[in-house]
């Protein structure tokens, strides 16, 4: 495989997705994709997957004694993206498959950084308020960063909104590093 650039993640994942609503199994795709972006992880599994001298028929029943509940198209993307020994872009395929099933649903996958751990009613403000704001159903993911000081990050995909007292802090040190009060 040296010197071949890997398959790209984005178009097995529009593939997996296609077929997903087609047959409308779009959760259990999902699902399936997340565990296998796991399994990526584990060097035996990736081992097993790309071993040159396992042949597919091999593979495949292998896959089967592991991972049983596999369905047989996600097997079969597997199967495609191993022979490619392209494994390692299974984190990438199950990420471009759940921002595919979120906009078809209308939701957003919103990260929310914080200085301290936020309350219950906080997070269901902060939800409520970007739902409105951004017209989607809102999940949010929130972690803990003391460095912060206070305020907020807010991640929406590619979107950073960042409010935190650390950046306030920084744009101040670099207007009086200007010389403008």
């Amino acid at each position: 495989m040296a010197g071949r650039a890997l398959p790209s993640a984005k178009r097995y994942a529009e593939a997996a997705f296609d077929i997903a609503q087609a047959t409308g199994t779009t959760q259990e795709w999902e699902e399936q994709l997340s565990m296998l972006s796991q399994a990526s992880g584990v060097p035996e599994f990736v081992s097993m997957m790309q071993a040159p001298e396992i042949n597919a028929e091999e593979r495949s029943k292998a896959l089967k004694s592991v991972l049983p509940s596999l369905s047989d198209g996600t097997r079969n993307l597997l199967m495609l993206i191993a022979k490619r020994g392209a494994v390692k872009v299974l984190p990438q395929v199950y990420s471009r498959f759940q921002e595919l099933s979120d906009a078809a649903q209308g939701v957003a996958r919103v990260q929310v950084t914080s200085a301290i751990e936020l309350t219950d009613t906080d997070q269901r403000r902060i939800t409520e308020q970007l739902a409105t704001s951004l017209g989607k159903e809102v999940l949010i993911t929130t972690t803990v960063k003391p460095e912060l000081l206070g305020g907020l990050v807010i991640r929406v995909g590619d979107r950073v909104i960042d409010g935190s007292a650390q950046q306030r802090l920084q744009a101040l040190k670099g207007t009086l590093a200007r010389g403008i009060v």
